[in-house]
């Protein structure tokens, strides 16, 4: 499972099945940072719930879940397109990046619509003005946070890592 690090209370988050199962440090593992620098890179730590045997990684806040473009940067793309202004300059590679995350938001704009419900204020509507009513509930790292925290989703994909697993039945 996956968090973002403004979820996390203390130095280590709960266990998404059994908040008072103890959670160990389980290591970390290496993530591209952005599209262009391959060599600039991020750690995600990982932590292990013994009882339930699932492993959680905190995602820094900066960072969007499989997306090797930084949170700011499509902040400022969805922004510039929603307001049909010029896209900020990019390095081609970022181009490709956030043409992709644009597409994935325009397919989720029926499932966000159905998640936010009564949050949002325009239904069944274009991807420029569900982002801009989204962008009303704070920047897009808020946004994240509110999608994971509430509602255990998030902006480009309703990714399985976000989800709490069932606990693992024993052997036997």
């Amino acid at each position: 499972m996956q968090t973002r690090d403004s979820l996390v209370t203390g130095d280590r988050p709960t266990c998404p099945v059994e908040t008072t199962h103890a959670v160990d440090i389980h290591g970390k593992y290496d993530r591209y940072a952005d599209c262009q620098e391959r060599i600039k890179s991020k750690w995600i730590p990982r932590f292990y719930c013994r009882l339930c045997g699932h492993t959680i990684s905190v995602l820094p806040d900066d960072t969007l879940p499989y997306r090797p473009v930084s949170v700011t940067l499509v902040q400022e793309c969805f922004d510039a397109k929603a307001e049909d202004e010029p896209q900020p300059p990019v390095r081609p590679a970022e181009e490709g990046c956030l043409k992709r995350a644009w597409h994935r938001f325009t397919q989720r704009i029926a499932a966000l619509t159905a998640v936010l419900g009564q949050i949002l204020q325009t239904r069944n509507s274009d991807a420029r003005r569900i982002w801009s009513q989204l962008r009303r509930l704070g920047n897009l790292e808020e946004i994240l946070e509110l999608l994971g925290r509430k509602f255990k989703t998030s902006l480009l994909l309703d990714y399985q890592c976000l989800k709490p697993w069932p606990p693992k039945i024993p052997d036997g």
